[in-house]
């Protein structure tokens, strides 16, 4: 298969155990919910398939293009909209995303970049300050860098977060649009949201419904 595999991954802060024995796929075309309170580690399990944090236990791996390995490895197949994900406040989104294609060391599809900067009413601030940014704007700008490269696996941690009707109706037309081509992992505790998604990975109860 292509996409995301986590096999019995476990993750401990100190002592304190946050889950374990987590394991499963999505695969290119599957829509997948990480479900439970707050606290339950659902952005933790994110980024560890993400490869943004390591697992105490346990693997994630990424395959794509017949090619298997780290999450890291696989960075340019990647997005992730995610509240700790490094955006910088002195910078533009033209400045962010010209960081954040430097990073992963791919050249920029700008005509893209345009589209989504105008799909999410953001054209008029392509090249105002981030930190000038309302909580909507500034999340509605983390998905468009997630998507800007065209990812073949997406992460979206409470993607409609901090969004006006509006926003939230266009974050969910872009995950149907995507949902079919794409591996999607979204981690929530919002029912819409969860409705997006084919199955469900629950965190602080049963473990899949």
């Amino acid at each position: 298969m292509e996409g995301l595999i986590l096999e019995n991954v476990g993750k401990r802060f100190g002592p304190r155990p946050i889950f374990s024995g987590i394991s499963f796929s999505v695969s290119l075309g599957e829509a997948m919910c990480l479900w439970g309170p707050n606290g339950a580690g659902k952005s933790t399990l994110l980024k560890i398939a993400a490869g943004l944090a390591r697992p105490s236990s346990g693997s994630a791996t990424c395959s794509f293009g017949g090619r298997s390995g780290k999450p890291l490895e696989f960075r340019n197949s990647i997005g992730v909209c995610a509240p700790d994900v490094a955006l910088y406040d002195e910078l533009s989104p033209e400045e962010n995303l010209d960081f954040l294609s430097r990073a992963r060391g791919a050249k920029r599809d700008k005509a893209h970049e345009r589209e989504l900067m105008e799909s999410f009413s953001l054209e008029g601030f392509a090249n105002a300050p981030l930190g000038t940014f309302s909580s909507g704007m500034r999340q509605r700008f983390k998905l468009i860098a997630a998507l800007a490269h065209r990812p073949r696996a997406l992460l979206l941690d409470e993607p409609s977060s901090f969004m006006d009707e509006a926003g939230r109706a266009r974050v969910e037309s872009i995950v149907a649009s995507l949902k079919n081509s794409t591996a999607l992992l979204v981690a929530t505790n919002d029912p819409a949201e969860r409705a997006w998604c084919g199955s469900t990975v629950s965190l602080g109860g049963d473990k899949f419904c």
